[in-house]
């Protein structure tokens, strides 16, 4: 049974084929890059965060791997790193578990981020982004991020909003973009 919104996402992954290049735009501890390491096979995966505290936690739990390269700064200089198309983007939006709860991701940055992976996306690639609006910096990157993906042409761009509606308390939702074809 799917109880959580990063279930739906891993769930949706397994439905992805021949990953070339992914980004893993929130590493956090790590467990979604592991995951896309073990299930997807990419080529290349990157992995960004902005505390040196994920970047320990994501390099402990993977270990040293040729396909694997960890970014220290904002999702929001995806462009300063990665210039080819990328297959598959994913945003675990919010804060690091068992880390400072005050260091959040902002709506600011995500929407750049958003937007440069746009960029970068190739024609068959997705954009997968869970999005916490329980606590006050989720509730306004909520806002700003589907205000931002409802305005996204939809003539060039498939988006996709999946939530709990039987749950209380602003549950997680995710966000899947897309070209259209």
């Amino acid at each position: 049974m799917i109880d959580h919104a990063t279930e739906i996402i891993k769930e949706l992954f397994l439905r992805e084929k021949d990953i070339n290049i992914a980004v893993d735009m929130t590493a956090g501890n790590g467990h979604d890059s592991k995951f896309i390491l073990d299930k997807l096979k990419p080529k290349k995966l990157f992995a960004f965060d902005i505390q040196k505290m994920a970047q320990e936690s994501t390099k402990n739990l993977l270990g040293d791997k040729e396909n694997f390269t960890f970014i220290l700064d904002s999702h929001a200089n995806i462009d300063k790193y990665i210039k080819q198309k990328v297959d598959l983007v994913i945003f675990n939006l919010g804060y690091l578990p068992k880390g400072d709860k005050n260091i959040t991701t902002t709506w600011d940055s995500t929407i750049t981020a958003i937007k440069k992976s746009l960029e970068i996306l190739s024609p068959r690639g997705k954009i997968f982004i869970t999005v916490y609006p329980g606590h006050p910096a989720g509730e306004l990157e909520s806002e700003k991020i589907t205000e931002f993906s409802a305005n996204l042409d939809y003539k060039k761009y498939t988006v996709l909003k999946m939530n709990f509606v039987n749950k209380i308390n602003n549950p997680p939702y995710v966000l899947v973009v897309g070209h259209k074809n």
